[in-house]
C-alpha cells in the first residue's frame, strides 16, 4: 500500500470556485470578478428583500374561540387575519390592503380580539353559531370633515301660536265674541 502525497491536491477554495480566477494550469477561465460580485450582490439583495422582514415579523395564534391568544410582532394586519382565518372559523372580506403593521399581545374571546385588532378601521361583524364574518370597509377617515347632523323633516315650533284654553274658557270666549 502506497501513501499518496497531498501535494497534488488543490486547496478547498478551488472547490467552491472562489479562487478559480487565480488558478494556473489548464483550468478553464472562470467568470470575471465583476460578474461574481454582481451575482453576490443580487443574491444578497433578494435575500434582504424577500426574507429580511420574515426574521423580524411574526404572528402566533393560540387558544380556542372563547379564549384567543395572539402575539404579533410588526406584521401587516392582513397576516393576522389570515392566521385567524386558518386557526378559527373567521372569515373576512375587504377591499383595503390591510397593510397597517401590528405589534402587540391580544387575549380574549375571538370577537373581542378581532374588534381590538381593527381599532382605526370601519368594519361590520356578524357573529353566528357557524363562526364570525368580518367586513372591513377601510381605515377611519380623519375628523377634519364635519359630518352633517340629521335634521328633522319639519321643525316643531317651541310655542303654540294661539294660547291653550280649556273647554270652559273657549265657551266664554265664544259667548263674548257673539255679543
Amino acid at each position: 500500500m502506497g501513501h499518496q502525497s497531498n501535494d497534488d491536491r488543490r486547496p478547498a477554495g478551488h472547490a467552491s470556485g472562489l479562487l478559480r480566477g487565480r488558478a494556473t494550469g489548464n483550468a478553464p477561465p472562470s467568470r470575471s470578478p465583476t460578474r461574481r460580485l454582481l451575482a453576490l450582490a443580487l443574491t444578497s439583495g433578494a435575500l434582504a428583500v424577500g426574507g429580511g422582514n420574515a426574521a423580524h415579523s411574526q404572528v402566533r395564534v393560540d387558544g380556542q374561540p372563547e379564549a384567543v391568544h395572539i402575539e404579533a410582532l410588526d406584521v401587516p394586519l392582513r397576516e393576522v387575519f389570515d392566521a385567524l382565518q386558518t386557526k378559527f372559523n373567521l372569515r373576512y372580506r375587504t377591499s383595503d390592503m390591510l397593510d397597517t403593521r401590528l405589534t402587540g399581545t391580544f387575549n380574549g374571546p375571538l370577537r373581542r380580539v378581532a374588534a381590538r385588532i381593527l381599532v382605526g378601521y370601519d368594519f361590520a361583524m356578524k357573529i353566528t353559531p357557524q363562526g364570525i364574518d368580518v367586513l372591513v370597509l377601510g381605515q377611519n377617515q380623519p375628523a377634519d370633515k364635519p359630518v352633517a347632523a340629521a335634521t328633522p323633516a319639519r321643525a316643531m315650533p317651541t310655542r303654540s301660536p294661539a294660547p291653550v284654553m280649556t273647554a270652559a274658557e273657549a265657551n266664554r270666549y265664544e259667548r263674548r265674541q257673539s255679543r
